[in-house]
């Protein structure tokens, strides 16, 4: 037999096989590769196991300097990095990619508590941990708050308008 025939005979045989695989084999089969090649590269070797195509696009934007990690500081809890293109960006679309960070990260430590995100930014504002400035217009841009690259933010608690000009806010 010759080489061409052999690799023939081979061909027809994994095409054989893959037709009589089920589906959720082939997600099997298609999931391990996908973290395969993902943990072999060294620049996309941090995202989780169970990775998203979004997680994967925001990881390459960030590579090509088209987006910037922000990480955000909570209180008691481990840090969120929120990945947010890096022109144009308002201050509501940082808190849509922090609601959608949360949320995929509530999914994947499948946690059932429910956040009412209306409260949460009723009650809190962001606050650049770098310079001190809060981030209270949604329609401004971020840039306008030096919000660049590996910045910090962190959740301060808004206060009642009758407490003194300068106790309106409160570290959390």
């Amino acid at each position: 037999m010759t080489e061409s025939a052999a690799a023939n005979a081979e061909t027809t045989t994994i095409e054989e096989e893959i037709e009589n695989l089920s589906h959720e084999d082939l997600l099997e089969v298609t999931q391990s590769s996908i973290k395969r090649l993902i943990a072999s590269d060294p620049l996309l070797s941090d995202l989780p196991v169970d990775v998203t195509p979004e997680e994967v696009l925001s990881q390459i934007a960030v590579i090509q300097g088209q987006s910037i990690t922000v990480t955000i500081l909570r209180y008691s809890e481990s840090p969120l990095s929120v990945v947010i293109p890096q022109q144009n960006t308002t201050v509501l679309d940082l808190k849509k990619a922090i609601k959608r960070h949360f949320l995929l990260k509530q999914q994947r430590q499948k946690s059932k508590t429910k956040v009412s995100w209306k409260y949460v930014w009723k009650t809190f504002w962001l606050q650049n941990v770098s310079n001190g400035r809060v981030l209270k217009n949604d329609k401004e841009k971020v840039n306008n708050y030096e919000v660049v690259n590996r910045s910090e933010l962190r959740f301060v608690k808004r206060l009642s308008k009758d407490r003194g000009p300068t106790e309106h806010l409160e570290t959390c």
